[in-house]
């Protein structure tokens, strides 16, 4: 199956247009980050964080290990 330069050239520009609008929104979403002006205020997440702050993280120490170990 043999294609037309330009269908061929199409495609090609297709593909790497594509990329670069893919690549391109992170950029520049950092750039904008490192020169906007950083807010002061954070977003409270309401009884979320009431909710984590009031946990109590415990370890038990005569837990097993979860790996496997081969018996041979």
């Amino acid at each position: 199956m043999v294609w037309d330069i330009g269908l061929q050239d199409k495609i090609v520009y297709l593909v790497v247009g594509s990329a670069a609008v893919y690549l391109g929104f992170p950029l520049v979403s950092s750039i904008k980050s490192l020169f906007s002006k950083t807010e002061r205020t954070e977003t409270s997440f309401g009884c979320y964080e009431a909710a984590c702050s009031a946990c109590e993280v415990k370890i038990d120490k005569n837990q097993k290990v979860l790996s496997k170990r081969k018996h041979g």
